[in-house]
């Protein structure tokens, strides 16, 4: 007995340690993982920001050509009489306005020396355009600092941003010359960036919360999904507004991007595109980029938090798996003590009959404590922790046989010894029927009646359903046999007809189910044996088919459903590893496995099962 007691304290000693290791290493691993997660999202946004760029460039540079091609017409050297020819070419001017999808609402001419003569003013809810006089339109060239740069080199395309009335504007100058290749003068087009965000940023996706944002060397907002964020610096104005705030990192930000031409960091800042912006943590890449003569940093931001969520879940679950495995054997520790300290009572007193009975009458009691609440620990355990359970059921199951031979003459002891031995090969059979998904068994395949097999696994689940779910059963019988595991059809039936029903919910008293089966038509069966380099000529094929009524599976979620731990039910509904459950079985099998789904048809799973005939 005090040789078993040692090997038993040993190995619960072993496994504590074991535990505790991987406690410790997960929390590391934990820390590994979430930087290598943070690291691909940052190089994610930095190409993100790279693309946003050149779209960016390429967009400004199709607005000049525009410009440009407006400009080839040899009228616009009229400009001591603009009203011909407004009205000489009042079509190309609208073309040209239009295309522009409300970025500019006016195209100034100025004369050689950077006099604006007079401008055509765009008004986008009619489609006309008029003339407007210099006056109105000299804030547009007085604001742009690259004006008399431009009029001396005419190297650039467009001057640099400016701000009026917290709107951000670019210019773009096209030449107008005479015949004898003097300037004449230039055309003007003040370009409204926050429409051009618009038009060619507003839209883009990162699968996440977060938006790109254009600043100008002064570290000023030119482009932003929030207005009023235009035209501020992204720490001394955004103190104004909102003096509270913790403004380090953005200070730190700032600093970092002016030093460098491009680069990603993590940094604490809000959300300015919520009423109340709330502190977040941020990953970020930005990149500076020339065009004409301005010279912009483009940034996108993206929720650290949200990024690293299933990492953080990851950790979270695995850790407490753990901690409920260690309460496990520490019970069983407590159990084997009381095991102990119950024969020291029985050598004690072997002469106090009465007095031995109420002890045994509370001893059973605590028993009976200590065995729900180890069931109850190794059901939400043997979920996810199946091989490990495998080696800590093992040593347990023989040190509880060497227990009952050691002490078979103790009837007391021995029934409690069964009890331990019983409950460990349970636990053992339990784990053993996940592991099969896994593969990390062998087991054995025996050559079945596929239709049979089918009505005994839906008859078996009927009871289950709602009586207000309407199941239909179309089997063909006598199709022939195939070789599989006849629990692993039956959970994969049990899995889709509960997802079925599951997902007819919100149809009321109209709730239908249908479960089919029937021959594949001979091109179709050709066709798999083909993908599945399958060389027995006897085979032939069968579709098993469940179909609900109910709303049907989003697009977005059609490529996620078979992930694990994926689904949409709340915590109390479902875990998520239903159809992964079905996916792993179809693949252990090679079987072929699809799904349709529709709002109007709701959704239809179709399992293709390759089979023996029957001999005639």
């Amino acid at each position: 007995m005090k040789q078993s007691n040692k090997i038993v304290k040993s190995m619960i000693a072993a496994t504590v340690l074991f535990i505790v290791i991987s406690v410790f290493f997960s929390i590391r691993g934990f820390s590994v993982i979430r930087k290598a997660t943070t690291a691909s999202s940052q190089d994610f946004l930095l190409q993100s920001v790279q693309y946003v760029g050149k779209v960016i460039q390429l967009s400004m540079k199709n607005r000049h050509q525009a410009l440009n091609y407006l400009a080839i017409n040899k009228d616009l050297d009229q400009r001591e009489n603009p009203d011909l020819y407004l009205k000489n070419n009042p079509e190309s001017l609208q073309l040209f306005f239009d295309s522009l999808k409300n970025e500019v609402d006016y195209l100034i001419y100025l004369d050689a020396t950077g006099k604006p003569l007079y401008a055509f003013n765009w008004t986008a809810a009619n489609k006309s355009v008029t003339i407007s006089n210099a006056e109105t339109v000299t804030p547009f060239i007085q604001k742009d600092s690259a004006l008399k740069q431009i009029l001396h080199q005419s190297s650039d395309q467009n001057g640099a941003s400016y701000f009026i009335e917290n709107k951000a504007f670019i210019n773009f100058y096209q030449e107008i010359k005479s015949q004898d290749g003097t300037i004449d003068g230039y055309l003007v087009m003040p370009l409204k960036l926050k429409e051009f965000y618009k038009n060619v940023l507003q839209d883009f996706e990162l699968g996440y919360k977060g938006y790109p944002m254009v600043k100008d060397e002064s570290m000023k907002v030119v482009m932003h999904p929030v207005d009023k964020q235009i035209g501020l610096t992204i720490v001394n104005d955004r103190k104004k507004l909102y003096p509270d705030f913790d403004y380090s990192d953005l200070q730190r930000l700032e600093k970092y991007q002016l030093s460098h031409q491009s680069g990603k960091l993590t940094y604490k800042s809000y959300w300015w595109d919520e009423d109340t912006p709330t502190e977040v943590l941020k990953i970020s890449a930005f990149e500076w980029v020339t065009i004409g003569a301005a010279r912009w940093v483009i940034a996108i931001n993206a929720d650290y938090n949200e990024r690293n969520d299933e990492v953080i879940n990851y950790v979270l679950i695995l850790s407490c798996l753990l901690l409920l495995l260690l309460l496990l054997i520490l019970m069983f520790s407590l159990l084997i003590n009381n095991f102990r300290k119950k024969e020291q009572i029985e050598e004690e007193n072997k002469r106090l009959i009465e007095t031995q009975k109420e002890q045994h009458l509370q001893h059973k009691l605590e028993l009976e404590l200590y065995q729900r609440n180890k069931m109850e620990t190794v059901g939400l355990l043997t979920t996810s922790i199946v091989h490990d359970m495998n080696n800590f059921l093992t040593p347990i199951i023989g040190n509880a046989e060497l227990l009952l031979e050691e002490y078979a003459e103790n009837p007391l002891l021995v029934d409690d010894l069964k009890e331990i031995l019983k409950s460990a090969q349970k636990g053992k059979k339990l784990s053993s029927n996940v592991l099969r998904f896994s593969k990390t068994q062998e087991t054995t395949k025996e050559w079945i009646d596929i239709s049979a097999a089918i009505i005994v696994a839906v008859h078996l689940i009927d009871g289950i359903i709602p009586k207000k779910v309407n199941l239909t059963v179309s089997i063909q019988e006598n199709l022939g046999k195939s070789r599989l595991e006849e629990i692993d059809l039956q959970n994969l039936i049990y899995n889709l007809i509960t997802n079925a029903y599951q997902a007819s919910e919100g149809m009321e008293n109209n709730r239908k189910i249908f479960v089919g089966l029937e021959p594949d038509p001979e091109a179709l069966a050709k066709s798999l044996k083909k993908q599945t380099q399958r060389l027995d000529k006897e085979i032939e094929y069968v579709t098993l088919k469940i179909s609900d009524n109910g709303p049907g599976i989003p697009e977005e979620l059609s490529t996620k459903i078979f992930e694990p731990f994926f689904t949409t039910k709340s915590a109390d509904e479902g875990t998520g590893l239903g159809l992964f459950a079905v996916a792993s079985i179809v693949s252990k099998y090679e079987w072929h496995l699809s799904v349709e789904s529709s709002p109007e048809n709701g959704t239809t799973f179709f399992i293709t099962i390759p089979i023996k005939a029957f001999q005639k």
